[in-house]
């Protein structure tokens, strides 16, 4: 794990790594159905190789959130299937995997400090040692709470509370990231850095991240690939390729290249809007 302010080597996977590029996540045909009827997703295909970054990105109800969920094995498919990349596809939800899922919500243990907040999926593993200890460091340091370790959740604020939250997840070192919109309640100058250096961390240690957003100047930033969807039911209608190169930074914030992906982007989302209404209607 790499903290921040290390300068690590952002050009990507190495071309001497043979699973580079290889499907970590595979979404086949897949329908979504609750109990009461409502389609949450239909016949979504959706591929995630080795080392991408990927957005997912549309309306209010488009399923993207529920599409992270069965990603990661936290519920059932009605039709279709997931599989995760493990000597071969091993579906979602057997031994083997090593992701790490970061809600909306903090979803910290209100009685522990900031530190064992972190540790907790360590100790589960039964994680212990001089290495361990300094994992957490860097974790807490990545997410500027260094000096926080030994607060508590109710002494910190909602966006400290979702960087400890984050830094929980980055503490596992998963080679699965799943996030879901993890940093909507922050501020803009909090929430550049935490993607700058969500950036650093992703690259240095050959994660693949699918990421849910409502911004789209957030899913271009990041992005090797942003999915949109549109909702009613929830299905993916595009997926426009980002190609700028890493490190991007302020640079690559305003310039005309950053511009014309957020119109397409935009666009897309826009198509998307109006198909959701249509099938509403």
């Amino acid at each position: 794990m790499v903290a921040a302010g290390q300068d690590p080597d952002t050009t990507g996977p190495s071309p001497g790594n043979s699973r580079a590029g290889r499907p970590i996540v595979d979404v086949h045909g897949v329908d979504k159905v609750y109990n009461n009827g409502t389609v949450a997703l239909k016949d979504v295909e959706l591929t995630v190789k080795e080392g991408e970054f990927v957005s997912l990105l549309g309306p209010s109800g488009c399923g993207k959130s529920t599409l992270l969920r069965l990603m990661a094995g936290l519920g059932d498919v009605t039709r279709g299937e997931v599989k995760w990349w493990e000597q071969g596809y091993d579906v979602v939800g057997q031994k083997g995997r090593k992701l790490a899922f970061v809600f909306q919500n903090a979803t910290l243990m209100p009685w522990a400090r900031v530190r064992k907040n972190v540790r907790l999926p360590l100790d589960l593993n039964k994680e212990k040692g001089p290495e361990t200890e300094q994992r957490i460091d860097q974790a807490l340091e990545m997410v500027g709470l260094n000096k926080f370790g030994d607060a508590y959740p109710r002494e910190l604020s909602g966006g400290m509370q979702m960087r400890v939250s984050i830094a929980r997840a980055m503490v596992t070192e998963p080679n699965l990231l799943l996030m879901d919109e993890p940093f909507g309640a922050l501020d803009e100058m909090t929430r550049n850095k935490l993607n700058d250096d969500l950036l650093r961390l992703w690259k240095a240690n050959g994660w693949t991240v699918v990421f849910v957003t409502h911004s789209v100047y957030e899913a271009v930033y990041l992005s090797n690939r942003v999915v949109v969807m549109a909702a009613r039911p929830g299905r993916v209608i595009e997926e426009v390729p980002i190609e700028a190169p890493y490190p991007r930074g302020q640079d690559f914030r305003v310039s005309t290249e950053f511009a014309g992906y957020c119109r397409r982007v935009s666009e897309a989302l826009e198509v998307a809007s109006r198909q959701g209404e249509e099938a509403s209607s």
